[in-house]
C-alpha cells in the first residue's frame, strides 16, 4: 500500500512580510492551519512540518511531526530533502507551502487522484505556471535534491527538469494558489488592516 505523507513548509524567512507570516490569524485559525487541515482532511499521514528550532515552540497540533532544519533558511528544496531523509515510512510527499489560506481538501484529493508509482512528482499547472509548492514527491527524488544541493542549485526548477512530472491542469477560476508574501497580499487590506484583523 502506497503511503503518502503530509508535509507543510513552514520555516522561511517570511523577509518581505516582517515577521513570521505563518502564524498570522486569519477567519479564526492560524495560516499555516489552512495547509495542514487539507491535508489532515484527507487521510494523510504521518503529517510533518518543516520548520527551525526558532519557531518549533510556536506549532501545537496534536498528531503532526515536526521536521526541525539544523541550517535555517536553506529553501525548499533543501527542505524536501531534509524531509524525506528522515521520514522512512512514506513513498510519496505531499508538499503545500504553509501561506495558501484558500487551499481545499478538494484540490488535494484531485491530486492524490493521479498518484501514480511511474511518476517522480506530481505537480499542478494553472495558466501555465506551476505551483512545485503545492506538489507531490515520491522518496526516489532524494538522490537527485542531495546532488543539486551539494552543486548549490536550490531552484525546485532544477529538480522538475530532472524528473518524470505528472503536471496537473487545475481550472483558471480556482483560487487556490493564492498566497501570501506580504501584509498587502490580504484580502480587503486596506480597510481591514486598520482593524487589525490579521494579527495576533
Amino acid at each position: 500500500m502506497t503511503k503518502i505523507a503530509g508535509v507543510v513548509l513552514a520555516g522561511g524567512q517570511s523577509s518581505r512580510y516582517g515577521k513570521p507570516k505563518m502564524f498570522e490569524n486569519f477567519n479564526g485559525q492560524l495560516l499555516y492551519q489552512y495547509s495542514l487541515q487539507a491535508l489532515k482532511k484527507t487521510g494523510l499521514k504521518p503529517l510533518i512540518i518543516s520548520t527551525n528550532a526558532s519557531l518549533s515552540t510556536k506549532f501545537k497540533d496534536k498528531d503532526v511531526r515536526l521536521s526541525i532544519e539544523k541550517t535555517v533558511h536553506q529553501g525548499p528544496l533543501f527542505a524536501i530533502h531534509h524531509i524525506i531523509s528522515n521520514t522512512p515510512d512514506a513513498d510519496w510527499f505531499f508538499v503545500l507551502a504553509c501561506d495558501m489560506p484558500y487551499i481545499t481538501t478538494s484540490f488535494v484529493n484531485k491530486m492524490l487522484s493521479v498518484v501514480d508509482d511511474t511518476y517522480d512528482a506530481i505537480v499542478p499547472m494553472q495558466s501555465d505556471k506551476i505551483q512545485p509548492l503545492a506538489a507531490l514527491y515520491h522518496r526516489r527524488v532524494l538522490q537527485k535534491t542531495e546532488k543539486l544541493l551539494q552543486q548549490n542549485k536550490r531552484s525546485m526548477q532544477s529538480l522538475l527538469n530532472q524528473l518524470n512530472v505528472c503536471y496537473v491542469s487545475i481550472p483558471d477560476d480556482e483560487q487556490v494558489f493564492i498566497n501570501i508574501n506580504a501584509i498587502t497580499d490580504w484580502p480587503n487590506y486596506s480597510i481591514q488592516h486598520k482593524k487589525g484583523v490579521y494579527h495576533d
